[in-house]
């Protein structure tokens, strides 16, 4: 009998469970634009049970009557509802409260905006594939305050120079990038400016860009981007994050049907910002006869007047165009979900012969588990790139200097359609080239064709997460993640290259790199309201990460001697010596442990405190085996605390400090001695620490304070930051004394320099009705950077970034300037500004001296979107202020007499330039004199600097969503989109945005860079 009762009791339960517990559904939408919204979290209020909306915006949840549902997502106001008798409960979110919006943070963590004590800007996956790029990184520029993106001259694949805040640092000032909490790697295969000595300027084969990790990602697996500039932001990621962190959250699959999703761009690019060549005055070679090489008499282009001459440069470059096709599909249910995306990009060069080809799987799946008491994510990522002969800068093996110093009058086509030769004395074709002079020039044909590069990167990126949530208040989590990189590079020169650049027989270089980092990390997270007045959410956590940078394998035949020991046979076997074969590899480990406590009360007042101590391999025979570095901010709700004017809706005021701190580089401590160039012996290690002397980690302390408001019922939002950031213990070089172990240089701790500035986020809705909104963000950001010591024994003061060797240009940190110092010659003028000659009639110059800063003053960027009906436009304004920039392109064209600026001269004055002697007394020397004097590379580049300052119309972009009811289409949107379609300010003769050199040096000067593009296309946005 009470088995029955209990059967009967147990059974009634059940019943009355099964009619309390209801499944509720029902579709979230966006109030400003009616979308669903994908990736909302729906969750039962003080409980751990929550699901996510699907791509459709779609949910069910099982909750009983009387359950409160909280629908919460990123950037969209808090929504509560409480479960009734309806079964189908559809919400719409609304942008922009701030008490309710959430970002994430340091280590993948969500927190409420409201209670961060440091600044942090958040941007959409949608802003970034609106006009997509090659890489997502040149997407940033314009979008968020504070961020400097400077974009590679290398064209397709090329890599972005980003900066947050300033230059900080004499080794790195890269950001480090986070995807989905876990720190990931960034380097590529040698970056521009990497070599030291002249060949900083453009080595042999070209002064190549080595690509990096970023540009493989896919743009449409990025669900938001989010800026932690500040070192209280970024303090949680220790060394790694010194110079601020890119937060990226990518796509995870969502609950319900399978839904499709396909994003297809394509966009034609052609070549802007060109260098003006005259057509007036030919070459003194025209009339005399062409060699059987192809040589030309004279290779410079200071002949007479002549008519009719054409001097097309344009002609050279095709029209481009860039492809990227992205297929994503998710799907799932209550318990599992999945998101899996394929991309591929196709892209040809605006130089000939240049192509790319890129294709990227992404597969990620997350599921709970024992109640939805485990969450578990786990994620591979698989990219593969080409690319064929990527355009190089500087003044070697660059098919621009052949180009625009072509002798005018000479017809260009003879070199384009015989580009080479049949050498009868060798046996083999020849170059076929008007000139070698000053062994930069060669025929640009012969360079696309007959050194071909070829750079292939591969990437495998893998990641899992698992997180237990044991109560209500306390979970751990831990995640861990491999991230490996290789890197292929073969460049092969025929025999007839320039025997200064390659062997008689031609030369082969062939690199193999490999990057690879593994990290592994466990987090205790505990969240919990004391009561109704004090909160509190804190963590620990420890982490390991191992780093293999740089393993190398690098094989060059050489450009002495023959090289190849049998012409044109491209094969390690056919190697005359191995002289140029090396092998490199960087090893680290960096071991963590960290943790933060964040203390809330009555929702207004928060204090935010982080401590991090990480144990680097590199601090090996130093006095620091580990080094620390706090943070604490305070953050005051001024709304919450005082009853202000209506007009205000949120208002806000945080402070911050905090300490940072960077490992000094491999093997600093621990001299490496090596196998000499002729393999005869072993070379001493170039540099060692002082004797007695120890190194530290660099240490980086910077205050922070800012203000928030949000005004008009949340149609404007005004942020203001103001940040000063010292950073000590910087790594110089320094001559060594004579010492029995051979080392030329000391490697030391020393200087300081510092940043600050501003910052100014509004973001607004002007305009908003039922059919017509208007959202409009301005971002706005000055630094002042300087350098404030170095070394003292530095000579002047001065540290040698890009030396000048034989040429007029230098890079240096120099104290009490700002940071980057441009130095190179200039003219001699008497008061009148007239140059000056000496007795024999030379004209006279100055020392090195600085003459330019590149760094702009303040930038702006201006991003509005308009919505009407199914009709969308937006475009952005990207403009830096102030800074110079020099050009060697310039000062070379007006040494061979090619530029529009050597005519202007020969028809004015008849030709004369007016200078004084040394005693006033007027005289005149012609225009080839003088252009002689201060054009070419190792000219008075001082005559050679232009304003930086540029304002373009970045971004464009017009779209129409077709209305469609189709079971099959859910929508389809198609655009029409530009990307850097002109400037409405720019003075200097080539885009300042372009960089030479993604590393330190070479900053701030146009060695014959590839020049920009405007990108003209169409977008088609289909989800079924």
């Amino acid at each position: 009998m009470k088995k029955i009762l209990l059967l009967l009791c147990f059974s009634l339960m059940s019943f009355w469970g099964a009619i309390a517990q209801t499944k509720i559904s029902g579709k979230v939408t966006s109030k400003s634009d009616g979308e669903p919204l994908p990736g909302v979290n729906v969750v039962i209020k003080g409980t751990n049970k929550g699901v996510e909306t699907d791509f459709d915006g779609q949910y069910t949840i099982e909750a009983k009557s009387g359950d409160i549902l909280e629908f919460s997502f990123i950037g969209m106001e808090t929504f509560s509802v409480t479960v009734g008798n309806n079964n189908i409960i559809n919400v719409v979110l609304q942008e922009g409260n701030v008490l309710d919006e959430v970002v994430v943070t340091a280590l993948g963590i969500k927190k409420e905006k409201k209670a961060l004590t440091y600044s942090a800007q958040e941007v959409s996956g949608d802003e970034l594939t609106k006009v997509k790029q090659t890489n997502p990184l040149n997407s940033l520029s314009g979008k968020s305050a504070g961020i400097t993106v400077n974009r590679s001259s290398s064209g397709l694949g090329g890599t972005a120079k980003v900066v947050l805040r300033g230059n900080a640092s004499t080794t790195n000032n890269d950001p480090l990038y986070v995807i989905d909490g876990i720190p990931m790697l960034n380097q590529g295969n040698g970056s521009n400016g990497a070599e030291p000595g002249t060949d900083i300027f453009g080595s042999q084969t070209g002064n190549r860009d080595g690509g990096d990790a970023m540009s493989l990602i896919n743009p449409d697996d990025i669900e938001s981007i989010t800026v932690l500039k500040g070192s209280s932001a970024s303090a949680l990621y220790g060394s790694q994050g010194a110079n601020g962190v890119i937060l990226i959250t990518t796509k995870k699959g969502k609950e319900g049907k399978l839904s499709v999703n396909v994003n297809s761009s394509i966009t034609m690019d052609q070549v802007m910002s060109l260098p003006k060549l005259q057509s007036e005055y030919q070459s003194a070679s025209v009339g005399n006869p062409i060699a059987e090489n192809g040589r030309v008499s004279d290779p410079k282009s200071w002949g007479t007047n002549a008519s009719g001459l054409s001097n097309d440069a344009e002609g050279f470059f095709n029209t481009g165009y860039t492809s990227i096709n992205a297929v994503s599909l998710t799907a799932g249910n209550a318990k599992a979900q999945t998101y899996f995306s394929f991309a591929n990009t196709l892209g040809s060069g605006v130089i000939p012969q240049n192509r790319l080809i890129r294709n990227s799987i992404t597969l990620r799946e997350t599921a709970k588990f024992l109640n939805d008491k485990i969450d578990v994510s786990a994620s591979v990522n698989l990219s593969d790139q080409t690319i064929w002969n990527r355009p190089t800068n500087g003044l070697y093996s660059n098919p621009l200097t052949g180009v625009y110093l072509h002798p005018v009058g000479i017809d260009r086509n003879i070199y384009r359609d015989k580009f080479e030769y049949f050498d009868t004395s060798r046996n083999i074709y020849d170059q076929f080239a008007s000139s070698f002079d000053e062994n930069i020039q060669q025929n640009p044909y012969w360079l696309i064709n007959r050194n071909p590069s070829f750079d292939k990167a591969q990437r495998v990126l893998t990641n899992l997460s698992v997180k237990y949530q044991i109560s209500d208040n306390f979970s751990i989590q831990t995640r861990g993640s491999y991230d490996k990189t290789f890197f292929t590079f073969d460049k092969r020169q025929y025999a007839g290259t320039d025997p200064v650049n390659s062997g008689d027989n031609g030369r082969y270089i062939l690199e193999k790199t490999e990057n690879t980092q593994q990290y592994i990390d466990l987090i205790a997270n505990y969240s919990k309201d004391f009561s109704d007045d004090i909160s509190f959410i804190g963590l620990l956590g420890t982490s390991l990460t191992k780093f293999k940078i740089g393993d190398k394998l690098f094989l060059d035949s050489g450009r002495d001697g023959n090289g190849l020991n049998f012409p044109n046979v491209f094969t390690l076997a056919n190697f005359q010596n191995t002289n140029n074969i090396a092998q490199s590899v960087a090893n680290r480990e960096v071991q963590s442990i960290f943790g933060s406590a964040n203390i809330g009360y009555k929702k207004m007042l928060y204090l935010d405190v982080t401590g991090r101590t990480d144990w680097s391999s590199t601090l090996v025979n130093t006095n620091s085996t580990s080094f620390f570095y706090p943070s604490v901010g305070l953050t005051g709700i001024i709304s919450e605390m005082f009853e202000l004017p209506e007009v205000f809706n949120f208002a806000k005021l945080r402070v911050s400090y905090a300490e940072v701190g960077k490992d000094i580089p491999v093997y600093a401590t621990v001299p490496l001695n090596s196998i000499n160039s002729t393999n005869t012996g072993i070379s001493n290690a170039p540099f060692a620490p002082i004797p007695g002397e120890t190194l530290e980690p660099e240490r980086q302390k910077s205050f922070e304070i800012g203000a928030e408001f949000r005004l008009l019922d949340n149609r404007l939002g005004v942020e203001f930051t103001y940040y000063n950031t010292r950073t000590l213990n910087q790594i110089f070089f320094i001559q060594a004394a004579p010492n029995p172990q051979g080392y030329t240089q000391n490697i030391v701790n020393a200087g300081e320099i510092t940043n600050k500035g501003i910052e100014l986020v509004i973001d607004g809705k002007p305009i908003v009705t039922d059919n017509f909104t208007w959202n409009s963000t301005l971002n706005f950001a000055q630094n002042e950077n300087k350098v404030v010591s170095v070394h003292p024994s530095l000579q002047n003061g001065e540290a040698i970034i890009t030396g000048r060797g034989v040429n007029g240009y230098e890079f240096s940190l120099i104290e009490g300037e700002d940071f980057g110092s441009i130095k190179a010659r200039s003219l001699v003028r008497d008061e009148n500004g007239v140059p000056v000659i000496n007795s024999s009639g030379t004209l006279q110059s100055t020392d090195f001296t600085t003459v330019a800063h590149a760094q702009p003053d303040f930038t702006l960027g201006w991003n509005n979107t308009f919505r009407y009906k199914d009709f969308s436009f937006s475009f952005l304004i990207d403009g830096k202020f102030g800074g110079n920039v020099v050009s060697v392109t310039e000062a070379v064209n007006d040494k061979y007499g090619v530029s529009q600026a050597t005519a202007d001269a020969r028809n004015t004055n008849g030709g004369q330039i007016n200078v004084v002697d040394e005693n006033g007394v007027a005289s005149q020397i012609t225009a080839q004199e003088y252009y002689n004097a201060i054009g070419g590379r190792d000219g008075m580049l001082g005559e050679y600097v232009y304003d930086a300052t540029n304002v373009s119309l970045r971004e464009l972009s017009i779209g129409y969503k077709l209305p469609i009811e189709s079971e099959f289409f859910e929508s389809i949107r198609l655009s029409l989109i530009a990307n850097n379609l002109f400037f409405l300010y720019k003075d200097a003769p080539f885009d300042p945005n372009i960089t030479a050199s993604t590393g330190l040096g070479l900053q701030g000067v146009d060695i014959f860079n590839q020049p920009s593009t405007r990108s003209l296309g169409l977008n088609v946005n289909i989800n079924f």
